[in-house]
This record gives C-alpha cells, sequence and structure tokens, in this order.
C-alpha cells in the first residue's frame, strides 16, 4: 500500500484496504545503552533498511534500540531517593536527544519509497522504572516496577517529581524526532506491576503525565499510536486507556483479554491495531503459510475492514521468518479484494 493509501486509515478513512505492519529489535538486548563504539546506532541504521526491503511493511516503526532509557540529569543512582530529588531537566543538545535525531534523519533517508514513518517515545513511567535496573543486568526488568513501587511508597513526592522532568525530557525527545520529517510517533505506555501501585496512582499520577506526551505528540505530528504494551507476565486494565487521544490503539489480544473485536468496541471511533501474537508458539512466529493467512482472514472476520490494521500485540521474534510476514501482508491486503 502507498502512503497515502495508508494514511488514510490512520484518519479513519479507509474502507476496504487493510494495511500490515510488524518490526523487531536488530540488537541482542535493546535496553543497553547505545555508545559510540558498540554498534548499536549502526545495527539501528543497517538492518532498518534491509528489513523494510525485504518485507515492505505498510507503515515501518523505526527502531532505536540503544536509545530506551537515558543518563538522568545530576542523578547518580536512580534507586537512592536522595539522589533522585536532585534531577534536572536535559540540555536541548543532550546526546540522547541529538543521536536520536541523527539516527532518524538517517533511517528515513535511507528508505527506498515514500513510507509511513513512526518514531518510539516511551512514557515517562516506563523509563524510570527501566533506569531503575539499567546498570542491573543481573536483574529482570519486572524489577524496575518492584523498586519503583518500593520508592513511590516511601517518598512519592519525590518520585512524581523525578516523573514530571523526565515527562519533561520526553517532550525534548518528541521535539527533536519531529524534525527529523517523522510522520507520527508510537507511544508506548504500560502499567506499574506491582499490587502496591493500582488505579489510584493510575488516575491521579501516571494518567496526567501520559496525556500531557500524548496532547505534545498531537501539537507537533500527524499522527500516532498508543501502544498499551502488554507481555509476558505485564498487563494492563484497557478500560483505563479509552480516553488516551491517540488515534490508533494497539494492545497484547492475548495478554489483556480483549479481542481486536471486543477493543474496536472499547476504544470507540479509533483505529484498532494488531491482532497477533508474539511468542515463539504463536502462529505468526511458527505457522504454515495456510495457518498464517487463515489467521490474518479470522482476524478481519471478526473485526471487519474499516479502521483496523492487522499487526502484533507488540515487537516480534528477532528470527521470525520473513516469508511469515510476507505471507500475512498478503493475506490483509488480499481480503479486501475477496469481500
Amino acid at each position: 500500500m502507498n502512503k497515502a493509501e495508508v494514511l488514510k486509515t490512520f484518519y479513519n478513512q479507509s474502507k476496504v484496504r487493510v494495511p500490515f505492519s510488524v518490526w523487531h529489535h536488530f540488537t541482542p538486548n535493546e535496553h543497553v545503552e547505545a555508545t559510540a563504539d558498540n554498534g548499536m546506532y549502526d545495527a539501528d541504521l543497517t538492518k532498518q533498511t534491509k528489513f523494510v526491503d525485504a518485507v515492505h511493511p505498510d507503515f515501518i516503526k523505526l527502531m532505536n534500540d540503544g536509545y530506551f532509557t537515558y543518563q538522568l540529569n545530576n542523578v547518580d543512582n536512580p534507586r537512592d531517593l536522595d539522589s533522585l530529588a536532585k534531577i534536572k531537566p536535559i540540555l536541548d543538545n543532550d546526546p540522547w536527544l541529538t543521536t536520536q535525531g541523527k539516527l532518524i534523519s538517517a533511517q528515513i533517508a535511507s528508505l527506498n519509497q515514500p513510507a509511513v514513518t513512526l518514531s518510539n517515545v516511551f512514557s515517562a513511567i516506563t523509563l524510570l522504572k527501566w533506569k531503575l535496573v539499567a546498570d542491573k543486568p543481573e536483574l529482570d526488568l519486572a524489577q524496575g516496577d518492584v523498586i519503583f513501587a518500593d520508592l513511590y511508597t516511601k517518598a512519592p513526592e519525590i518520585v512524581i517529581h523525578a516523573l514530571q522532568v523526565i515527562t519533561g525530557d520526553i517532550k525534548k525527545q518528541i521535539s527533536a524526532q519531529h524534525r527529523t520529517g517523522i510522520d507520527g510517533v508510537l507511544f508506548s505506555t504500560q502499567e506499574i506491576q506491582d499490587d502496591r501501585i493500582g488505579q489510584e496512582f493510575f488516575e491521579t499520577v501516571q494518567k496526567k503525565l501520559d496525556t500531557d506526551l500524548i496532547a505534545e505528540i498531537n501539537k507537533t505530528d500527524k499522527i500516532g499510536i498508543l501502544h498499551i504494551c502488554g507481555f509476558g507476565d505485564a498487563t494492563n486494565h484497557l478500560p483505563w486507556f479509552v480516553d488516551y487521544n491517540l488515534p490508533v490503539v494497539n494492545w497484547a489480544t492475548r495478554v489483556d483479554s480483549y479481542t481486536l473485536g471486543e477493543g474496536k468496541k472499547l476504544f470507540k471511533n479509533k483505529v484498532v491495531f494488531g491482532g497477533l501474537g508474539i511468542t515463539k508458539d504463536d502462529i505468526l512466529y511458527k505457522g504454515t503459510k495456510a495457518e498464517i493467512q487463515a489467521e490474518v482472514h479470522r482476524l478481519i472476520d471478526e473485526v471487519g475492514t474499516e479502521d483496523v490494521i492487522i499487526g502484533a500485540d507488540c515487537t516480534i521474534q528477532r528470527d521470525t521468518p520473513l516469508e511469515h510476514i510476507l505471507w500475512a501482508t498478503e493475506a490483509a491486503h488480499a481480503y479486501g479484494a475477496k469481500h
């Protein structure tokens, strides 16, 4: 599908053709911070181009492995409340911002034909909880949620202040990415996975911070996707997100227990995106051509061809066979012609 056709879907104007897009990481561990000599920047650039040329996604979510976390300004140890309390905004020329801008500009320039391109932005909640374990490779990422809850229950005002500063830094990230000529942003957010942090925190703290960033995305970019990130043991309450103001919504259909069709009813007047599982036990990874294409058709049978994009719950497996992606794309494109 060409760029104009895909944009029609993002604008809720598509009636027949169903776009398809998936993506995967290009480095062994995307949470390692990119440096001048660890090859992550080059991998994001060269492997992104090869992937796009191989599978021709209908829109491209550019990968920024190595830029998922950043150095909190004036904070020596984010797990120490006294240190975290000293946080200051990063400068407009912080390397985290300028290098991302350089990378995205290069990725866009490498494309061999015009395409809808989106960058990747995480919520302040997500950035902070990942930062809490970024220098502890022996810890599972999920421990970031536990440490976050430990800090918040001890000193909520310090954590909230830090989140506000990080939100300001992310606004600078959105601006830096926008200047590259990106079409829009995939905004990834997720609830804290700890029983001590519940709906009250979500409504009074997280939602305000998330909607502040969404307003910034809508102010600067043409389009956006809300990615409610669920995988493994991480789950979300989808009804809490219904009034997040981005036109396209993506969530983990298996983890969060809403099918694509059920989600379309929940997120009224929005485009729904996804439907395929991301594990090695799911059809996209291990299925035959017939099984993969039947699953894509089943999803569209359920949700219809209007205001829908077929893709995955989240980032797919790195070694997903490319022909599986092509089979799924073929099935999504062919559906409208047969119905």
